[in-house]
């Protein structure tokens, strides 16, 4: 009776600090410079058929069908831009009203990306010298048993906020510096390569300015007869973007034609990789890595954490200074 009472009140202890101690409420906010005018923000939002060209859920999918149903034409009011695929099931953004002159305001219900619906904000702002902002909000609450989910929840909104705010820029700003293309690839297996290599580690935010410093040294360790033979890469052995740390090494390829300092080694890579073409520049390449891990988990593929990823800089600073053209593959470990 006592061990039986004992439980109970246990049990309702740790109820009621899952209540009080748990994340309930998710709240995202994007913003970003806009130099496109706000007639043309006004245009673009009023369309619906555009709609799927910026939304991020329409990327996963390219065979999903799209279902538009405004009625009101002169209001956005009450309408709805459905996206329903094989990989994206159904992805409903219900329209509830105008939220500014300048905006609308939407509710978004999936089976596959959220267990709660999330309201999604999308308006223009002025900072204080009158230039145009783009703002994304997006809130969601969380249901008493997903809780558990606050933080994975939080991650996949914050980064597909970020990529419908880019998406979106990218319509405006046609010849602005949001403009990206991702290619998805099938798994398959990666060639070995020799190639010198150095550790990275970084925890602040200079990371592109640290391994620019470190293929630098790289390259002079190398000497001037042991040309690169392959495009730079780094491997991550992890990666946590909400706390830029990173740890890895990066590598050139060489045919080692000559001894140098820096000794060659052999890099093999076992097993198989989902891979992902990225064209864009290196500061949305977070939001790259966000689509190929997305695309990994709606096709059902388990990643093999216990192997490292990879970034292959196929066009780099070093072939063109527009940021525009960089191309970099990136691979994922799969089972």
């Amino acid at each position: 009776m006592i061990v039986g009472l004992i439980i109970i009140v246990s049990l309702l202890l740790c109820l009621a600090g899952y209540a009080l101690f748990t994340q309930r409420y998710v709240y995202i906010h994007h913003t970003s410079l806009l130099s496109a005018a706000s007639d043309t923000f006004v245009e673009e939002i009023n369309q619906l058929e555009y709609w799927p060209s910026w939304l991020p859920w329409s990327l996963f999918d390219d065979n999903a069908s799209v279902l538009v149903n405004q009625p009101h034409s002169q209001s956005l009011e009450g309408a709805l831009v459905q996206l329903k695929g094989q990989h994206i099931g159904r992805v409903s953004c219900h329209i509830e009203a105008s939220s500014a002159p300048q905006g609308a305001a939407f509710w978004v219900q999936t089976d596959r990306f959220y267990p709660s619906p999330i309201q999604v904000r999308i308006e223009l702002s002025q900072t204080e010298d009158q230039q145009l902002l783009l703002n994304v909000i997006a809130s969601s609450e969380l249901n008493f048993w997903h809780r558990y989910k606050h933080t994975k929840v939080l991650k996949q909104i914050h980064a597909d906020m970020r990529l419908l705010l880019l998406r979106l820029q990218a319509r405006l700003e046609p010849d602005g510096d949001t403009q990206m293309a991702f290619e998805l690839e099938d798994v398959r297996t990666l060639a070995n390569v020799d190639a010198v290599t150095r550790p990275f580690l970084v925890s602040d935010h200079s990371m592109s300015v640290q391994m620019e410093q470190g293929f630098r040294d790289l390259r002079i360790s190398l000497g001037p007869e042991n040309r690169p033979a392959g495009p730079s890469f780094a491997l991550y052995e992890s990666a946590d973007l909400r706390q830029h740390y990173f740890t890895g090494r990066l590598g050139i390829p060489i045919q080692s034609l000559s001894p140098c300092e820096a000794q060659p080694e052999r890099i093999t890579f076992k097993g198989n990789y989902m891979g992902l073409k990225y064209q864009g520049s290196y500061q949305h390449l977070w939001v790259a890595w966000h689509v190929l891990h997305t695309h990994v988990k709606l096709h059902h593929v388990k990643v093999a954490p216990q192997r490292n990823s990879l970034e292959v800089y196929e066009v780099s600073p070093k072939e063109t200074n527009d940021t525009l053209q960089y191309v970099t593959q990136l691979y994922l470990p799969v089972q």
